[in-house]
């Protein structure tokens, strides 16, 4: 099993890099918010679409992504 899931390479893939960085800060700003309310059942549903986003821009950092995207 690898440390990305297929679901976070497809969204490294088909995503353009500012709408992964746009999607990381709403994402970011949704969890502070949800921190700040205590609210738990939005602060995990926050997190869960915050480590979307890193996990997908953590992939485009990798060089197997690059060495798989270079030629597209």
């Amino acid at each position: 099993m690898g440390f990305f899931s297929v679901k976070q390479k497809r969204m490294a893939k088909k995503c353009s890099m500012q709408e992964l960085v746009t999607g990381y800060d709403n994402s970011d700003f949704a969890l502070e918010r949800a921190s700040y309310n205590g609210d738990k059942k939005a602060l995990k549903q926050a997190m869960k679409e915050h480590r979307k986003y890193e996990y997908a821009l953590l992939y485009r950092n990798t060089p197997q992504f690059k060495k798989k995207h270079r030629n597209n």
